[in-house]
């Protein structure tokens, strides 16, 4: 959809709509990507399966040495219904450079998979992570994870998972970074990016993060870019509100100059503020 036939609500929620040079700044992206792929290959293994879905599966990319490494779970965003983890893998050397395992998801893309089945498998591979990473020297006591635009949303939904008939007392990840998010899907339904997945009232509120918070939670961090829509600034700080009020830890890392897509290539910058919160949650020595 062009700009000029976007309703006003549409553009607030249309990432883009802030950022002149878009093409040089998803160019930047997929370079980034490419070139720490090819580097850190052989580190990598590649499209580790975690269901029966062909998107179901995941890089794990492990640092030299014999561990027990901490690790980093990934959550890439595009509106549910774009990107891979081909396009998110900007991050490996820095998490590598700490001695840490970052393992980045993929999951099935609308139309082919409605929001809950989306939700399920971000949340089946989280479980895989927290049972089968010690096989690749991980250690399962330390995992954090982000998750970027979408993949915030769906990192949010994993939290608040039902934990106890997973077998954990409570959440076990040391702590979460949620980038550039929408919590509440409502406002989505009526507009171009409800297209794909065809949410009605009822279920955009079903699968909504404010509106159905967690029965316990890790620390999280919340994060959104200064030059992003009034939309995503208002979820961000929303969501913040309603967590605090309901007594889970969360806290804001501001990012200024930044937009809804180069906020997340920060993971891969180790004097970020966004890489610094996660390296804490992590407990690492820098």
């Amino acid at each position: 959809m062009t700009e000029a036939n976007m309703t006003a609500r549409e553009r607030d929620y249309s990432p883009s709509s802030c950022v002149e040079n878009l093409d040089d700044v998803l160019a930047d992206f997929l370079e980034q990507c490419v070139s720490s792929s090819e580097k850190y290959a052989s580190q990598t293994h590649k499209d580790v399966a975690y269901g029966s879905a062909v998107r179901t599966v995941m890089d794990v990319s492990v640092p030299d040495g014999e561990g027990p490494f901490p690790v980093h779970v990934f959550v890439h965003g595009g509106y549910w219904q774009e990107f891979s983890k081909a396009e998110s893998t900007f991050a490996i050397g820095n998490f590598l450079d700490h001695d840490s395992i970052l393992v980045v998801m993929d999951y099935t893309l609308a139309p082919k998979a409605g929001m809950a089945q989306i939700i399920d498998e971000v949340r089946a591979g989280t479980l895989w992570v927290l049972r089968n990473i010690a096989r690749f020297g991980g250690d399962p006591e330390n995992i954090t994870m982000s998750g970027h635009s979408a993949g915030a949303h769906l990192l949010a939904q994993t939290i608040a998972m039902d934990w106890q008939s997973e077998g954990f007392d409570a959440c076990p990840l040391k702590g979460a970074t949620l980038v550039s998010g929408v919590y509440d899907l409502r406002p989505l339904v009526g507009t171009y990016i409800n297209d794909a997945l065809g949410m009605d009232g009822t279920e955009a509120a079903r699968h909504s993060p404010a509106l159905h918070l967690p029965k316990s939670a890790c620390p999280m961090v919340l994060s959104v870019g200064e030059n992003e829509t009034d939309a995503f600034k208002m979820q961000t700080q929303s969501y913040g509100e309603i967590l605090a009020k309901a007594g889970f830890e969360n806290d804001d890392i501001p990012m200024s100059g930044f937009n809804h897509f180069d906020i997340i290539l920060e993971l891969g910058n180790p004097d970020s503020p966004l890489f610094l919160a996660i390296a804490e949650q992590m407990g690492l020595t820098l």
